[in-house]
């Protein structure tokens, strides 16, 4: 399939008459195949000599090595596909041991590149930069190896973009302080993500490398690239059964082929890790993954042809850290919490768990401030449902008020309420925090949020000493966890909460676990938190709530079974009779609502034009909603609007195939459209800068959030 796609290059090998003779032909063909091999960057390049940790992570030279990087430099490897599993909390250097033991295995021999998935698009990006500013010393000098983004927005990257290099142009460095100066990509890599794993280096999210082993068109050509690389996984605790099941699979193949693996977790069940083991020992033939046995947190684990070996890992003394937890019952008591803190000069961060409790909390909150003579406009409220640009626009003053580099006129008095959009990628160091319950891995999670840079009282950043700003103390909102909890319990205060956490029993336990300590220590107590949930061992939980623990374990099982049932068997080869090969858009890498691509434009009477402008105005301007809203467009009446419509159609990234162009019109200050639900019948969303995207049921129940039925 490579050969097939170098040779449809038309850069090199242009439709032709056939006025040579083959053997002639066949001479120039020869000549233009090497120059399209060696242009299309698919060639390995050598890697650099083995060197110690500050060589090859220089931004880490000001700091000791922490004890896991230290343990990845002198941990013996061994030949055949190895399998590494750190677990170690956020912020403790996984990244960087990741790197170094790509790094070793590579000088080994043992691999010739790596592929960083990650869980999301925003981690995905972050990662890529992190990596682009050192991946070049992975291999040799003047080498020019790849680097390539890969997720299904990465056009919108910038320092992607310009990376790309066209054949035959020169590759030059720009300034050395530039992201341009390092990172490079072959135009014929870039232009197409089934060719993406090609790359020397990839980063992207981990739905590109699981397209490798479902019933994806050209799903080889992917494994192809991941074959001989190391496969990096991050946040391999946040995958549900679905995933989780196709991440078995993918190790299985994975590790068929000779490739190693490193699997990076905050918080990792005893019960996931022994089934990540064992998967990698069936595809490698290793034996000896009976399963963790170790306790001990933070941990590496090491399995290869030499058995299984658990290394305990002493703690980071600057991250360890002693929470106390207090309970908010009632929203109002959350209200009056975050009204202090603005009056002290402090900045928080409010979490929920839906998009419409943060919309509704949010205007709460802001109604709260006002009355309390107070700045609403030093409130900010992220989520996922708006405009791709919009989003991106709210995420960098996100970074401004509360990113590491923050100071403390940028952070005074601010509040963010926002969803599950803050607890992994983004850098961000709040001095107080709210969150909604949730499973206890998230509240650990959202936690590293929490005074993670030293500050002083100020909250102007520090190097050294101790944080000025009091000690840690996590707000939880959520119900009283009463011993004789009914079955509402949680339902009852959160009911668009119980459908994303439906197992209400494993919530209940989070709640004793943490009342019962008064708070937790990390990382001594991590691994205990998280047995003590998810464990196969964990304690009783009250009647009324097993019905939604037994729901939602058949839910999990039938989700690990569509995953079987969805990813390719080694031992049945290519063959999948009576079924269709999906198309990548298609194959499902996650389960969940069937979503819909909505591409907002602005009708102003005469232009239809995207709802966020620049130079990637349609992709800026889309945004996701689940398709049982929006599954078919209106084609407008107006036959002006109607010649603007599909003109805009033929602009789309992917010409509407997979999207629906939705036109909005000003309507009162907002801007208003409809498309066709499931069932064809009309549905109205509205688009507001301040809150995103709205459907009419929506709003009409922000606009009367008393009947309390705004949790959805």
């Amino acid at each position: 399939m490579l050969a097939d796609w170098l040779g449809s290059n038309t850069d090199y090998f242009p439709y032709r008459k056939p006025e040579l003779d083959l053997p002639d032909y066949w001479k120039g063909a020869l000549q233009k195949a090497d120059a399209a091999i060696s242009e299309s960057g698919v060639l390995p390049v050598k890697p650099s000599n083995l060197l110690v940790f500050n060589d090859l992570l220089p931004h880490l030279e000001s700091q000791e090595a922490r004890p896991l990087q230290e343990l990845v430099q002198r941990i013996e490897l061994t030949p055949g596909p190895q399998l590494f599993i750190l677990e170690d909390l956020t912020g403790s250097g996984k990244t960087e041991a990741a790197l170094m033991l790509a790094h070793r295995m590579m000088v080994a021999g043992q691999a010739s590149g790596l592929y960083f998935g990650l869980p999301t698009m925003a981690t995905a990006n972050a990662m890529y930069k992190r990596v682009g500013a050192v991946y070049e010393r992975l291999f040799a000098d003047n080498s020019q190896p790849s680097i390539i983004l890969a997720h299904g927005a990465r056009d919108l990257s910038k320092p992607f973009r310009e990376s790309i290099i066209k054949p035959g142009e020169p590759d030059n460095d720009y300034d050395e302080d530039e992201l341009s100066a390092t990172t490079r990509c072959r135009a014929w890599l870039a232009d197409n993500r089934k060719k993406a794993l090609l790359a020397h280096v990839g980063v992207g999210t981990i739905d590109q490398a699981l397209l490798g082993i479902l019933y994806s068109k050209h799903q080889s050509l992917r494994l192809l690239g991941l074959f001989g690389k190391v496969l990096v996984v991050d946040e391999v605790h946040a995958n549900d059964a679905y995933m989780h099941s196709l991440l078995k699979t993918l190790l299985e193949f994975h590790a068929a082929g000779s490739g190693s693996a490193i699997l990076l977790s905050a918080t990792l069940p005893k019960k996931m890790k022994t089934d990540l083991l064992e998967a990698f020992g069936k595809g490698s033939g290793l034996t000896g993954s009976a399963g963790s046995q170790s306790g001990a947190y933070p941990l590496l684990t090491h399995f290869s042809k030499a058995g299984l070996e658990e290394v305990p890992v002493a703690g980071v003394a600057d991250s360890a850290r002693t929470v106390t937890v207090e309970w908010l019952e009632d929203e109002e008591a959350v209200t009056q919490f975050l009204i202090e803190i603005t009056r002290s000069g402090r900045c928080a961060c409010w979490i929920r768990n839906t998009v419409n409790d943060a919309r509704v909390g949010w205007l709460r909150l802001r109604a709260a401030l006002a009355q309390a003579g107070l700045d609403a406009d030093e409130m900010g409220l992220f989520h996922a449902r708006f405009a791709m640009g919009d989003r991106l626009e709210t995420e960098g003053k996100v970074l401004t008020h509360f990113g590491k580099d923050s100071a403390p006129q940028e952070r005074s008095g601010r509040i963010l309420v926002a969803t599950q959009v803050v607890e992994q990628s983004l850098d961000l160091d709040f001095d107080e925090m709210v969150t909604d319950l949730a499973p206890i891995d998230l509240i650990i999670q959202r936690t590293g949020r929490l005074h993670r840079h030293l500050r002083d009282s100020a909250g102007q950043l520090i190097e050294q000493g101790d944080d000025g700003r009091g000690d840690l103390c996590l707000r939880i909102h959520g119900p009283h966890p009463a011993k004789d909890a009914e079955k509402d319990w949680y339902s009852s205060v959160f009911p668009g909460g119980a459908k994303i956490y439906p197992n209400h029993a494993q919530l209940w336990l989070t709640t004793q676990v943490l009342l019962e300590r008064g708070g937790f220590s990390l990382p001594k107590d991590s691994r205990t938190l998280v047995e003590n949930v998810f464990g196969e061992n964990a304690p009783q939980t009250p009647e009324a709530l097993e019905s939604s623990s037994l729901r939602t374990q058949g839910e999990d099982s039938s989700k690990a079974q569509t995953g079987f049932y969805n990813s390719l068997k080694l031992s049945e080869g290519y063959s999948r009779e009576g079924f269709d090969w999906w198309a990548d858009a298609m194959a499902p890498t996650r389960l969940g609502e069937p979503a819909t691509t909505l591409r907002l434009a602005k009708w102003d009477g005469t232009r239809l034009r995207p709802c966020c402008g620049g130079e990637q105005g349609w992709a800026l301007s889309q945004v996701q909603v689940q398709k049982k809203y929006a599954c078919e467009a209106i084609k407008p009446r107006d036959s002006v609007l109607l010649q603007e419509y599909e003109q805009a159609i033929e602009q789309l990234p992917d010409r509407g195939k997979w999207s629906l162009l939705l036109p909005l019109r000003q309507v009162g200050g907002q801007w208003v459209g409809k498309v066709l639900d499931q069932e064809g019948r009309p549905c109205q969303f509205t688009y507001d800068p301040q809150l995103g995207l709205l459907r009419d049921d929506e709003l009409a129940r922000l606009e009367a959030p008393e009947t309390g039925e705004h949790n959805d």
